[in-house]
């Protein structure tokens, strides 16, 4: 009996000794470097940056910045021995046709994502939501005797030469996203995107009743006063995603994973939301604005059935 209280006294000494240096070990914070490949606006990509380094400070993190085809072609020709760590930025069907250069990586954070972009791939992650609304001159509108609602109303022959639109690639890297927009703007007669500040100007100033253009912008204006309303068609709204994935063979892989976790967090999306106006991909994050919708709210343009879309409209389009 006294043998093994004496061993048990031995064994708590050695546990207590060994518990310091083991939480030690996992509070130990991380260090090194981390290199980004990316085509995110500058702004968007600093915030990431900062707030990252606020919280690891002892990570460096290296930036290679450039569009999103010269980013995934700088990827390939590395391939099997990449100098970055992440690829951060970029639409769908560029991580598609990218898969094989990704190493597969499930984010904890997955389980918050709104439901159709959890489950897409283990070899990428969807980090933002990107939405192109209609901005309307409400009392351009009511003057006119138009009231938007959706696709279908912009066909309304009161508002031709009335709809301004800006290009969807210049804020979204959603393929398909881009091509709708472009497609729909033609079939209306609007033959040329225009600058993202000319739609706004130019719609806040009543020279067009209505602009197609990205989300962001649409909120921005209105919290600074403008008498516009925005409006997410009923039909289906033109969204996208974009999206983030760890390179095959990345030396600072670990580093790569942090940053990914902390870009995908609640506090990252929250602040994204609220200081750059971003739809974010977790469920638990929205604008709480008037006169925006929540994502729960949002229908996504069926792009599979789009094709038969526009088949069956089209000469209600071209009227």
């Amino acid at each position: 009996m006294k043998k093994n209280l004496a061993a048990l006294v031995a064994l708590s000494i050695l546990l207590t000794a060994l518990i310091p240096s083991l939480a030690l070990a996992a509070a130990a914070p991380a260090s090194g470097r981390l290199m980004l490949y990316t085509s995110l606006p500058a702004m968007q990509l600093n915030m990431m940056v900062d707030m990252f380094n606020d919280q690891y400070p002892g990570v460096t993190v290296d930036v290679f910045s450039a569009s999103s085809e010269d980013v995934m072609a700088r990827a390939r020709a590395e391939a099997g021995a990449p100098q970055g760590d992440l690829v951060l930025g970029g639409g769908l069907s560029a991580f598609q046709s990218a898969e094989d250069l990704l190493s597969a990586y499930a984010t904890p954070n997955a389980k918050t994502f709104h439901e159709q972009y959890r489950n897409e791939s283990a070899a990428f992650t969807p980090i933002q939501l990107h939405v192109s609304a209609l901005i309307v001159n409400n009392v351009l509108a009511r003057e006119l005797g138009v009231k938007v609602v959706g696709w279908e109303s912009l066909k309304d022959a009161r508002l031709t030469g009335r709809l301004v639109y800006m290009d969807p690639s210049a804020t979204s890297p959603d393929a398909q996203q881009a091509a709708f927009v472009n497609s729909f703007a033609k079939s209306v007669n609007v033959p040329s995107p225009s600058a993202p500040s000319f739609v706004l100007n130019a719609v806040t100033a009543g020279q067009y009743a209505v602009g197609i253009i990205s989300e962001e912008k649409a909120i921005e204006r209105k919290q600074s006063g403008a008498d516009l309303g925005v409006v997410y068609a009923k039909e289906g709204i033109a969204m996208g995603a974009s999206y983030a994935g760890i390179l095959s063979g990345a030396r600072n892989e670990a580093n790569a994973k942090l940053f990914l976790d902390f870009i995908t967090s609640r506090e990252y999306q929250q602040a994204a939301a609220d200081q750059l106006h971003q739809r974010s991909i977790r469920r638990d994050v929205d604008f709480g604005l008037k006169g925006i919708a929540s994502t729960k709210e949002l229908t996504a343009l069926n792009y599979e059935s789009l094709a038969l879309f526009e088949v069956a409209n089209a000469a209600a389009w071209n009227r």
